[in-house]
């Protein structure tokens, strides 16, 4: 039996973040990048991946959250995603907290299809980093949009 302890978690959170914002710029609405976020999540735990302690995890989500408000708005579509991608490891963090057995945690990926562990981050950096600049490139609208004068 696993039990949840330091260290032992998820993709990075922040990873997670970037990834549910870069879905949610070409979500169509906040539901969908919501819910594209969170399926995000869940590729990405099957992912190998390596995972940090709870509070640099914490300090790097914040920035991300933070970059990710500041660039495109806590209403956004883009935060809506990221809120999706990262709302999963609530589950995580209570397990921690609580020292709760795998077999205990809701979430497929975090009990049992969980990506193996490496101690390589260069897969979450380059990951990370072409969200970034998907977040940063001016958004390319639609022709709908345009007829109906809407350049977001």
């Amino acid at each position: 039996m696993r039990v949840h302890v330091e260290g032992d978690g998820a993709v990075i959170a922040a990873v997670h973040a970037l990834t549910g914002a870069a879905l949610g710029r070409v979500c169509g609405s906040h539901a969908q990048a919501l819910v594209a976020g969170a399926v995000s999540h869940l590729v990405a735990d099957a992912l190998p991946h390596r995972d940090l302690e709870v509070p640099e995890e914490a300090a790097l989500l914040g920035a991300a959250l933070g970059v990710i408000a500041l660039r495109c708005g806590c209403e956004s579509r883009e935060f809506a995603g990221a809120v999706g991608a990262t709302l999963p490891d609530v589950e995580n963090l209570a397990a921690r907290a609580l020292r709760l057995p795998d077999s205990r945690l809701l979430l497929p990926t975090h009990r049992q299809y969980h990506g193996r562990e490496t101690r390589d981050f260069r897969g979450q950096v380059v990951l990370s980093l072409a969200c970034l600049a998907a977040l940063f490139l001016p958004r390319r609208c639609c022709a709908n949009e345009r007829e109906r004068g809407n350049s977001s």
